[in-house]
């Protein structure tokens, strides 16, 4: 069936480099190429991948409006029910979602009249939903949930200010989200726990994995690159890639790798990535005594030149809401291990058909398995062939399958 060329616009909070930010971008690139209008349109026009967007995307920031310009606007065109939604406003947003935004983005709907908007990332699609529902331009809102949500708010709770505010979060969610037109999550498990937490039926929560670009990849892995730690007779390289954040945990890929080291393994670790966490890897790095065989050299610009060079890519996650990481490093021909955490993990793995997995927190069971990986990877076209099932043509066919019935099923959306 031919699928109708449509006014898509994808609503975040910045553009920074960062795995959601990536997805979207090729996302908005494919659906530009299909001869979609695309845009972006962005809280905050800051980032690190604003300079990758093609021209034939527009990219749109929300108006700087005054902080208090919202509140008239508000309550004379809600006078009933204006002092509901403005107590709402700062109940649910203390820098979350503030008014003025909301405001803002009521207007850019009105005068730009996309078809859909679709919306990711922290509290940006609360914003998104709660400003469609009252914009006089109908516009189909899907959210797209990058996260699995109950553990994110559990890691919360070590910090009261932050749990409070996740929560708060929590229950917002909660009213809004089935609220919108569609919500997509991009693991079958990521959509199990949103069902259970966000208590919205499971038949109402659509799940399309993230695209992986193999052709771009095979295009960078071929780049030149040179590092003594891959030359030739230079013993094997265990490599990890992501946000140095307490959820990734590093912390025991480190305990691991000491372990490993232990066992006459020569094998040598280097963590791709910056964050918070930095400063106390480091630390662990030095009290084990691994200086001279474990580097962090922060974010690079080609991560599979590295990939296609290590002996094994590993993933210690406490939750991932997919991992990009396992199947860019199995399209690089990059054995991977990861950790049996909620999310895309054990999916993208099969279950550990494609490569081994481990309970989460086990440091035991992650050197053991990275040992076993490094004695004995999987063929490299086993890998890569299960790589490209996670195709940018697959997921952008769901997306596009998922949008033309929003807009074709309702009325409201007919009135153009």
């Amino acid at each position: 069936m031919p699928i109708n060329k449509r006014h898509i616009a994808f609503f975040l909070p910045a553009f920074r480099a960062g795995g959601q930010e990536h997805t979207t971008l090729v996302l908005m690139r494919e659906l530009a190429q299909r001869g979609h209008r695309v845009e972006l349109w962005l809280e905050h026009r800051v980032g690190d991948y604003l300079s990758r967007v093609p021209d034939t995307i527009v990219i749109r920031e929300l108006s700087r409006r005054s902080r208090w310009s919202g509140y008239p606007k508000l309550l004379t065109r809600w006078p009933t029910e204006g002092w509901e939604h403005l107590k709402g406003a700062l109940g649910i947003t203390e820098r979350s979602i503030a008014l003025h935004r909301f405001v803002a983005l009521v207007d850019q709907l009105e005068s730009t009249r996309p078809d859909v908007l679709l919306s990711a990332h922290g509290h940006v699609p609360l914003l998104a939903v709660w400003a469609a529902g009252v914009a006089k331009h109908a516009v189909a809102t899907v959210i797209i949930e990058h996260s699995v949500i109950s553990p994110a708010v559990e890691a919360a709770r070590t910090v009261e200010r932050s749990y409070r505010r996740a929560q708060q979060r929590l229950d917002v969610m909660r009213r809004l989200y089935p609220k919108a037109d569609r919500v997509v999550t991009v693991s079958r498990s990521a959509a199990d726990d949103m069902a259970a937490t966000l208590r919205i039926p499971r038949r109402e929560i659509e799940t399309i994995y993230n695209p992986v670009m193999v052709d771009e990849i095979a295009e960078n892995v071929a780049a030149p690159f040179d590092d003594a730690w891959f030359n030739a007779g230079a013993p094997p390289v265990i490599l990890a890639a992501g946000r140095l954040a307490p959820e990734k945990g590093y912390d025991v890929l480190i305990d691991a790798f000491a372990q490993l080291r232990t066992r006459n393994c020569t094998a040598r670790l280097v963590i791709l990535g910056e964050g918070p966490e930095r400063k106390q890897l480091m630390s662990r790095i030095k009290e084990y005594g691994l200086e001279a065989d474990v580097r962090m050299p922060g974010w690079v610009d080609n991560p599979y030149s590295w990939m296609a060079r290590s002996a094994l890519c590993v993933v210690a996650s406490e939750f991932e809401g997919f991992c990009n990481t396992l199947i860019e490093a199995m399209a690089c021909g990059c054995p991977v291990v990861a950790t049996d955490c909620p999310g895309g993990p054990s999916e993208i793995l099969d279950n550990g058909r494609f490569g081994r997995l481990v309970p989460v927190g086990d440091v035991a069971a992650l050197a053991k398995a990275m040992a076993s990986a490094l004695a004995e990877p999987p063929p490299v076209a086993t890998l890569q062939k299960r790589a490209a099932y996670f195709s940018l043509a697959r997921s952008v066919d769901a997306y596009e399958a998922m949008i033309e019935p929003l807009l074709s099923r309702s009325a409201r959306y007919q009135d153009r």
